[in-house]
C-alpha cells in the first residue's frame, strides 16, 4: 500500500525545479534563448505564430481584429471555460452551444450544421482533457459556409505530436500554470491569415507589458507550490489545513487561479514580460516527448483496471494525451475521503470547465444531466509521476471497490 505519510496531489505542475531556478537566475543573469524548432511546426509553413499572455488574450485579440457585427453568432463546444463565453459576449456576439459526444468529446457534426445561420461567423472547437480531435468534418462544414474555424488547444499540447490542424484558421495553445509544458503563463496563437495576424499584433502592441517584478513574484509563487506538492510535504499541508478548519480544495483552487475575479479585459489585455517568453522558449527547447507518453501510459494503465461500470469522458477518443484523468461516479465525495485516507488526493468537479447549454425545451434534459455529471459526478484522479505501478493499482482497487455507477449517459451532451 502507499506510504501513510505521503499524499499524492491532484496537481502536477509540469515544470521542474531546474526550470524554475533557471527563471529566477535569468532575472539576474540573462540567458539568450534560441527560438525553439517546434515553432516551425506551429507555423506549418504558412501560419504566423503570435505569443500572448494567455489563450484568453489571444481569443480577445482575434475578436477585436475581426470586428464582427453585433449579434453575430459563435458556435462553441458545449463544454468550455466560462471566460471564453464571457469574451464572446463582451464583443456583442452570441455564443451558440454545439453538443459533443461524451465518449469521443467530438462535436455532433449534424447538430453543428443545423445550427448554422446567416449570422454564424465563427466555429470554436475545444480539445478537452488532453484529447486531440479529428477536425476533418468540421473543416469541411466551415469551408462550405465560409466560416472561420478556431481550435482551442489549451488542454491539448502534446509535444511535437500535435501543433494544430493545418487547415484550422486559428489554433490556440496554452502554457498557463497547470498546463502541459507550462511557462507559468503565455500562449501561442497560430493564425493562417497574415493580414488578420498583423491586426492582432498591432492591437497587442498597444497593451502595457507585465513587469519583471510581476514575473519574479509569479516564479516564487509556483516554486513554493512545487515544493508544497511533494507528496510528504503535501501530506503535512493537508494535516495543517484540516486542523485549522480550512478546505483544501478551496485553497488549492485559489492558489492555482491564473486570473483573479473582476473585469476580464483589465486582466488579460497585457503583453507577456520578456522573461516569461524566455521561459517559454526554454521549455519548448527542452520538452520531453517521452514524458507525455509515460503520462498517457499511466492513465491507460489505471483506466484499464476499472470495470465497465466506470465510464470516463473520451473513452472512445482515438488520440488522447490525458492532461487530466476524470472518471464518472455517483459518489465522488465518499471516494475523495477514502482515497485521501490512503494517500491519493482526488478531487471533484470544481475545475473551470462548464456546460454552456442550450435554452430550447428539447435540450433541458441533456443540459441538466450534463451539469450533474460535470459538477456532482466527476472525479479527477491523481496520475502523478511520483506514483509507482503498485500505488496505481492500489488507487484503482479503492475506486473499483467503492465507486457507485452513474446514471446512464445520453449519447450527446
Amino acid at each position: 500500500m502507499s506510504n501513510r505519510f505521503c499524499l499524492y496531489p491532484r496537481i502536477n505542475l509540469d515544470i521542474g525545479f531546474a526550470d524554475l531556478l533557471f527563471s529566477l537566475s535569468s532575472l539576474v543573469y540573462p540567458f539568450k534563448q534560441e527560438e525553439p524548432k517546434i515553432l516551425q511546426q506551429f507555423a506549418q509553413n504558412d501560419k504566423q505564430v503570435l505569443v500572448t499572455l494567455s489563450v484568453r488574450t489571444a481569443f480577445d485579440l482575434l475578436l477585436q481584429a475581426l470586428d464582427l457585427p453585433e449579434g453575430s453568432e459563435v458556435l462553441m463546444s458545449a463544454v468550455t471555460i466560462p471566460d471564453m463565453v464571457e469574451i464572446v459576449k463582451s464583443h456583442g456576439l452570441v455564443p451558440v452551444a454545439i453538443n459533443i459526444s461524451i465518449d469521443t468529446l467530438a462535436p455532433d457534426i449534424d447538430a453543428l450544421e443545423q445550427k448554422i445561420t446567416d449570422k454564424t461567423k465563427l466555429i470554436l472547437i475545444a480539445h478537452l482533457y488532453g484529447t486531440v480531435l479529428d477536425l476533418t468534418a468540421v473543416i469541411q462544414i466551415a469551408r462550405k459556409y465560409n466560416i472561420l474555424l478556431i481550435e482551442d488547444c489549451a488542454q491539448a499540447f502534446w509535444g511535437d505530436k500535435y501543433c494544430g490542424d493545418r487547415q484550422a484558421d486559428v489554433s490556440l495553445f496554452s502554457f498557463g500554470p497547470i498546463k502541459s509544458c507550462t511557462a507559468l503563463g503565455s500562449a501561442i496563437a497560430c493564425v493562417g491569415d497574415r493580414e488578420l495576424a498583423n491586426k492582432m499584433l498591432a492591437i497587442q502592441a498597444q497593451y502595457p507589458c507585465k513587469s519583471k517584478f510581476w514575473f519574479f513574484r509569479r516564479v516564487l509563487k509556483y516554486l513554493f507550490l512545487k515544493l508544497l506538492t511533494l507528496p510528504r510535504i503535501y501530506f503535512l499541508l493537508m494535516v495543517v489545513v484540516n486542523a485549522l478548519g480550512f478546505k483544501l480544495d478551496a485553497m488549492i483552487s485559489i492558489l492555482l487561479r491564473n486570473f483573479s475575479k473582476g473585469d476580464l479585459h483589465s486582466k488579460i489585455r497585457y503583453l507577456p514580460p520578456q522573461k516569461m517568453v524566455d521561459l517559454l522558449w526554454h521549455r519548448l527547447n527542452n520538452y520531453d516527448n517521452e514524458a507525455f507518453e509515460q503520462r498517457a501510459k499511466r492513465a491507460r494503465f489505471v483506466l484499464a483496471l476499472f470495470s465497465d461500470k466506470i465510464n470516463y469522458p473520451g473513452v472512445q477518443a482515438t488520440n488522447h494525451s490525458f492532461w487530466l484523468v476524470p472518471i464518472f461516479v455517483a459518489n465522488p465525495v465518499l471516494l475523495i475521503n477514502i482515497l485521501r485516507n490512503h494517500g491519493f488526493d482526488a478531487t471533484t468537479g470544481n475545475t473551470s470547465l462548464v456546460h454552456i447549454g442550450n435554452d430550447s425545451t428539447q435540450n433541458i434534459q441533456k443540459n441538466t444531466l450534463l451539469e450533474k455529471h460535470l459538477k456532482q459526478q466527476i472525479l479527477y484522479l491523481p496520475i502523478s509521476e511520483y506514483l509507482s505501478e503498485i500505488a496505481l493499482i492500489d488507487m484503482a482497487d479503492l475506486v473499483r471497490e467503492n465507486a457507485s455507477p452513474t446514471t446512464p449517459f445520453l449519447d450527446r451532451i
